[in-house]
């Protein structure tokens, strides 16, 4: 998917590519959403699990009511999941999504609820 996001011709079909991706995540259960954080400064509801895997890899679980931000979601989570954690230490979500040519055109409440689960990440080292 994120090769196909960053061969799209334009930002159209980028969007229409995210809201694809976000159809990969699975809602969570209220009772599950009760357990994980809620994101505060996004323009969206956001919800997001951390953990550490006892290889020291990272386990990310996160959830939006928006379409859009559930697909910027499912792209984070294969960026991250199951990866060392002092190899995420260097991971800068802004560049991530500017790779893909998507972080120009996200609102910033958009990018501070992305850049506040990169902050709860880089708080596990």
């Amino acid at each position: 998917m994120i090769e196909q996001i960053q061969q799209a011709k334009n930002w159209e079909e980028r969007y229409r590519l995210l809201i694809q991706a976000g159809k990969n995540l699975t809602q969570p259960t209220e009772n599950e959403l009760a357990h994980w954080t809620e994101i505060q400064g996004c323009e969206v509801r956001l919800w997001c699990k951390i953990s550490q895997n006892l290889d020291r890899t990272l386990q990310l679980k996160a959830y939006s009511e928006a379409r859009i931000m559930n697909g910027l979601l499912f792209l984070l989570i294969n960026a991250v999941n199951e990866k060392p954690l002092d190899e995420l230490q260097q991971f800068d979500i802004t560049i991530f999504f500017t790779e893909l040519g998507i972080a120009q055109r996200l609102s910033s409440t958009r990018l501070n609820g992305l850049k506040q689960i990169e902050q709860s990440i880089k708080e596990l080292f």
